[in-house]
């Protein structure tokens, strides 16, 4: 994929944003290392320097005379000559020291030449150069000099006024090990900053990288799908997020795929099945306009035939509303005792007309989160199969039970029951055995207890009850 494209992707844009955010928090944290250590060597050595020309001050200013202002000034170039040759013998790390007058010449110390650096708050840094050749840098503190100046007055001095003499002592040390240490910290940071960067932004544009191919890879699939192919699917990598989605959007896909194959089925079958009653329909109703006076028998036998059509249409549009969940938003807790004891009680009669009995054994506590207008017609469903193919003297066993979190319903009959090759096709709209088409019946009843019990989250199962058909439904007990 062409790196412009990988760079206008979401993740891409995620990483940087991160990158930038981390790079503001390591620069941060540098920071405020930095100020820790280099900052507290430098306040160490100004600490030093400050120390050292307030003894030189404290000096100046024990050794003034009133009488004699240069007194003290040639105090302070006696100490300020001894201390710089004896910090040069010393052979540590050498101490500066330059006292000079108001024209800025050289008075005491040993520098030659007054620094020319911008002084900041009474601080100067300046370069040196050393006994070994190299420049050095140096920072100093710059003192202005304060003398007393008095005149007699009787047998006492008095002091008339405090004034600059125009004199300048400057005390600085070497900050080698300091700069060493200074330049070191930030050209590691700065270098480390930038490695932490660049290994960041390598690592977002792999992550992009990765994730486009996934995307291009799910868009390559989709265009395939949407031009007509629905057996093809997302390919599924690994077990991260995007994996998830494929199987999510695979699962959806199959369900596609299903609802197309029934729709499909649905159309042949309504070509198929419908097609002769309305033949039917309509010879019959071209007899009945020939015919000069049409009796009410003929004209019930229409009716009935198309009552008949309407009925199968409406059983399908009830499957169609129930499979897109349009009964979800109804759902409430519901108990299926009351419900399975009504509609065997509903059927009875016709059963004893049969004579066929229906046993019940229903135990209490059968809640279901549900819609009890689609669980009724599920059992209704059910119960009108069994009695539809159960002998006369035969039984029909209706139970609802609990078992832990689930709530089984149970519909077996006594009849001939349905070949273990052909449970899966009967469930599927208008599909009929060939020995039950002398049945009334248009092949959608078990198709809709199939629907009724996916909506709800359920299974179910057909299976021989020895003889006959055995139909379990279990469905998850309500919380």
């Amino acid at each position: 994929m062409p790196l412009p494209a990988i760079l206008r992707t979401s993740v891409f844009r995620l990483t940087i944003l991160y990158v930038v955010l981390f790079g503001i928090s390591a620069a941060g944290l540098g920071g405020f290392i930095y100020l820790t250590t280099v900052g507290y060597l430098q306040r160490q050595t100004d600490e030093v320097i400050e120390t050292e020309i307030s003894v030189l001050r404290e000096e100046f200013e024990r050794a003034q005379d009133p009488l004699r202002p240069t007194v003290a000034l040639n105090r302070l170039r006696e100490m300020i000559n001894n201390r710089g040759s004896q910090v040069q013998q010393l052979g540590d790390e050498w101490f500066y020291y330059m006292l000079v007058d108001r024209n800025t010449r050289k008075v005491a110390g040993n520098l030659e030449i007054w620094p020319e650096a911008e002084v900041n708050d009474g601080w100067i840094e300046f370069d040196v150069e050393a006994a070994d050749g190299q420049m050095v840098p140096v920072r100093a503190s710059i003192l202005p000099l304060i003398i007393q100046l008095s005149a007699l007055n009787g047998p006492r001095p008095t002091t008339l006024s405090v004034e600059e003499t125009g004199d300048r002592l400057l005390v600085g040390r070497e900050i080698r090990e300091l700069s060493a240490i200074n330049q070191r910290f930030i050209r590691a940071l700065t270098l480390g900053l930038g490695l932490t960067l660049l290994v960041a932004f390598a690592g977002g544009l792999a992550l992009a990288i990765s994730a486009q191919r996934h995307v291009v890879e799910m868009s390559r699939t989709t265009r395939k799908i949407i031009a007509g192919d629905l057996s093809q699917r997302l390919p599924v990598i690994g077990h991260d997020e995007h994996a998830e989605l494929a199987k999510s959007v695979n699962s959806m896909l199959d369900q596609i795929e299903h609802l197309m194959g029934g729709l499909r089925h649905v159309g042949d079958s309504i070509a198929h099945d419908l097609r002769g009653p309305l033949t039917r329909l309509r010879t019959r109703l071209e007899a009945l306009a020939a015919e000069p006076a049409p009796t009410r028998q003929s004209v019930d036998e229409c009716l009935t035939q198309a009552d008949g059509v309407l009925a199968t249409f409406n059983a399908l549009l009830r499957i169609a509303r129930v499979e897109s969940g349009a009964y979800r938003k109804a759902f409430a807790n519901v108990d299926l005792g009351p419900i399975a004891a009504d509609v065997a009680e509903l059927y009875e009669a016709t059963a004893e007309e049969n004579l066929v009995e229906i046993r019940k054994r229903i135990t209490d506590n059968s809640v279901v989160f549900g819609d009890r207008e689609l669980l009724a017609q599920a059992l209704t469903n059910l119960i009108d199969n069994a009695l539809k193919y159960t002998p006369v003297g035969g039984h029909i066993d209706l139970e609802v039970k609990r078992s832990d979190d689930r709530i089984i319903v149970v519909v077996a009959d006594s009849g001939p029951g349905i070949p273990a090759e052909a449970r899966e096709r009967v469930l599927q709209r208008f599909a009929r055995l060939d020995e039950s088409r002398s049945k009334p019946g248009n092949g959608l009843g078990l198709a809709l207890v199939r629907a009724v019990c996916d909506q709800h989250d359920g299974k179910l199962v057909l299976s021989d009850n020895a003889p006959g058909l055995r139909v379990t439904m279990t469905l998850p007990a309500a919380r």
